[in-house]
């Protein structure tokens, strides 16, 4: 079992709240549905061309396929201006906020096939991609300064386990407003956490199901890396897995 990492970065980025549509509200971290995007821009996995479906087969594939962990490593500063924009319904204009994500920095956990995973490091190593990556936007260029692939790598439970990778919570916010992850923090490090809902994409007996679900997001504090212990992780729709590396206490999870 292995997993390929890279490092993700720019100078802005501009993955949008899809739920809302009259400002341009950015997120810190892209949604896994977007991480699969870039991986498939990296691979040259094309997008669909027909009105009938918004994904490719093989987008699709890629995504029932991998999973994905991501870190920050910014402290997820955003910039914000404002734009005149003509009403199409009055003689006037009216403003519109839009938002950048202000260098923002990654570490990007890729678990997927042999096939995908060496395909992934054959582009990482040569440098070349099949599209360009980018940050959510065609104005925010990716670059992607180091990769490594992580050969000791084993399932575990995450109970009691130490990350600062970003945690998925499994359980629906509509259904029940308890939330499905617990954690506490590790004395001698920060624990800053972000809360974002994101609109999560995965594929299930063969079908691709969305469902808005919780992200707590560790964010480095004072230039220190954020670490959480967790309690309790209830895994309601088994879909993030945990995993050491090199026998390490601390885990990264992966969804």
């Amino acid at each position: 079992m292995s997993i390929v990492s890279f490092d993700l970065e720019g100078d802005f980025a501009a993955f949008k709240d899809p739920s809302v549509t009259t400002n341009q509200i950015v997120t810190v971290i892209p949604s896994k549905s977007a991480l699969i995007g870039l991986l498939g821009a990296l691979l040259g996995v094309k997008r669909s061309n027909s009105f009938d479906s918004l994904y490719s087969e093989g987008y699709l594939n890629l995504l029932g396929q991998t999973a994905i962990g991501l870190q920050v490593h910014s402290q997820a500063d955003k910039c914000t201006f404002f734009t005149n924009h003509r009403s199409l319904k009055e003689a006037k204009t009216k403003p519109y906020k839009t938002e950048l994500l202000v260098n923002p920095k990654y570490t990007v956990y890729v678990k997927s096939t042999d096939e995908v995973n060496h395909a992934l490091l054959n582009r990482l190593r040569d440098n070349q991609f099949v599209f360009s990556p980018m940050l959510g936007h065609a104005y925010c260029p990716a670059r992607i300064p180091r990769f490594k692939e992580i050969l000791d790598v084993k399932e575990i439970e995450p109970a009691d386990k130490r990350v600062s990778t970003v945690l998925l919570d499994e359980v629906v916010e509509s259904r029940c407003r308890d939330p499905g992850v617990t954690f506490d923090r590790v004395p001698d490090f920060p624990a800053k956490v972000i809360v974002e809902r994101h609109l999560h994409h995965y594929v299930a007996e063969g079908s691709l199901n969305r469902v808005i679900l919780r992200h707590y997001i560790p964010v480095p504090e004072n230039g220190k890396t954020s670490v959480l212990e967790i309690e309790n992780y209830e895994s309601s729709l088994s879909l993030a897995k945990f995993y050491s590396v090199n026998g390490s206490n601390q885990a990264l999870c992966l969804f």
